[in-house]
């Protein structure tokens, strides 16, 4: 029996065939190029030069960041219009080429093999290329926050995170995420170094070629290895570091209660404080004295707030307009806190002996915004809280391979409790969870999210907002 044709074998027309061919072929067509483009700008960005003296390496995905944002504008037009409650920072391709640079596809920062006294020893160092030199001179003329001068060497501009050199072809910086404190003509020096120097590699040929595996819109590769991926409502991170001789059998982990505004577990010697002393108002402890003390379980909580009582000092005139002063008790509301500290007895004997301790627990002098309490603790632990009493330990479970945990909701802080500078942060943010495992060679893998209210504006976008409203 010969198969009947389908009654809409002829349905479409030739000539309609013909064009939906043409019209998917075009389509097609321009995707391979958009992806070959893409590629391309990719593979010319990895070979960007760093120094050899390098020691470690942040790339920053421009292209990635903009096709991100591009498709969050798409899709939230209102709140890029600025017809939102708030109205975002522009960031997109057309204004970044308006500044005369020619915009890479990474741009790549990187630190200096330098001695920690070496004023650029806490500086990250980049450059990047000039597609109109007169127009960036133009743009840095035109920026409030940069001072431009000239000096033997040439023009130059900086600020106080940011001092720029720029010649015919391309800007060379120096950036530090704190204000730089070295002298400007050290700095000045190091970059005109850099720029006549011919000690050179190319990103893909260097000791970091594995940062183009990276998937973070911010990668880091050098003593640390980490990423920051920016996405709608969250920004996901992730960290290897060394802890310090995190234990590797029997770590019990603490089962916080979910009321807790903010929880925090470490198991394991923090390793930073080895060799260092530690500023504490006029007192200074030793890292490796207190390292001698802890036994590697430090537990904070966070539950709510507390009343104390403070004293405040005023001024008034009597008739013979002679000023006196006058003190005075008030209640305030303070964060309640418990740090607690697996420790032996000479912890205690330490503090002690350094002062920092009178009858009522620490100094004010070391703490001055709060009272805070001290007490032994059942367990083996040394405990600090702002409440009156100490608080017991909380429950604790087997942790198997975890030796680090937080977290923090921020809808349970109380704004009056703090500083007005972080009310912008309370309010954009709504969790932080963080997870730490050990893994091979003592470091130890930490993932983290940071939640935010807002879950369809990208997360970028949103934290440069906070950042300016906190400025």
């Amino acid at each position: 029996m010969n198969a009947q044709p389908s009654r809409y074998a002829n349905y479409w027309p030739a000539n309609v065939k013909r064009t939906l061919a043409i019209l998917i072929g075009l389509l097609l067509l321009v995707v391979a190029a958009a992806w070959g483009y893409w590629t391309y700008r990719q593979h010319r960005s990895y070979q960007t030069p760093i120094p050899i003296e390098a020691k470690s390496v942040i790339r920053i995905s421009v292209d990635a960041l903009l096709v991100d944002l591009a498709w969050n504008a798409l899709w939230n037009r209102s709140y890029y219009q600025g017809k939102a409650h708030e109205k975002p920072m522009e960031f997109n391709r057309e204004t970044l080429s308006q500044t005369g640079i020619s915009v890479p596809a990474n741009v790549f920062l990187y630190q200096l093999d330098s001695a920690a006294t070496d004023a650029s020893s806490a500086l990250y160092f980049g450059s990047v290329p000039l597609a109109d030199t007169a127009e960036f001179s133009n743009w840095l003329t035109k920026q409030s926050t940069l001072i431009v001068q000239r000096d033997t060497l040439g023009k130059f501009a900086y600020s106080d995170h940011v001092l720029a050199v720029y010649d015919a072809n391309n800007v060379f910086f120096a950036v530090s995420p704190q204000k730089i404190a070295s002298p400007l003509p050290v700095i000045r020096k190091k970059i005109d170094a850099l720029m006549t120097s011919d000690a050179w590699s190319a990103i893909s040929e260097s000791p970091f070629r594995d940062i183009q595996k990276s998937s973070g819109h911010i990668a880091i590769r050098g003593e640390q290895e980490a990423a920051i991926k920016f996405k709608n409502g969250r920004i996901l991170f992730s960290i290897t570091h060394t802890l310090g001789n995190p234990p590797t059998s029997g770590v019990i982990e603490p089962r916080f209660p979910e009321s807790n505004t903010a929880s925090l577990w470490i198991a394991g010697i923090p390793s930073f404080l080895a060799g260092k002393p530690i500023e504490i108002g006029p007192y200074t402890l030793l890292g490796d004295s207190l390292l001698e003390h802890y036994q590697g379980n430090l537990i904070a909580e966070w539950k709510g707030t507390v009343k104390q009582q403070d004293t405040v000092i005023s001024y008034d005139y009597d008739e013979d307009f002679t000023m006196h002063e006058r003190e005075e008790l008030v209640e305030k509301s303070v964060p309640e806190v418990y740090l607690s500290i697996a420790a032996d007895d000479g912890l205690l004997a330490y503090l002690q002996t350094q002062g920092m301790l009178g009858p009522q627990g620490v100094n004010r002098d070391a703490m001055p915004l709060y009272q805070l309490y001290i007490s032994a603790v059942p367990g083996g632990f040394l405990q600090f809280h702002t409440a009156d009493r100490y608080s017991e330990i909380p429950a604790q479970r087997a942790a198997n391979d975890r030796v680090l945990y937080l977290r923090i909701n921020f809808g349970r802080m109380d704004p009056v409790s703090l500083s007005p500078m972080f009310t912008p942060y309370i309010q954009l943010f709504d969790h932080l969870e963080v997870s730490g495992r050990r893994t091979g060679e003592g470091n130890v893998s930490t993932q983290g999210t940071l939640r935010m209210h807002n879950t369809q504006i990208n997360s970028l976008i949103q934290l440069v907002n906070a950042l300016k409203s906190a400025s």
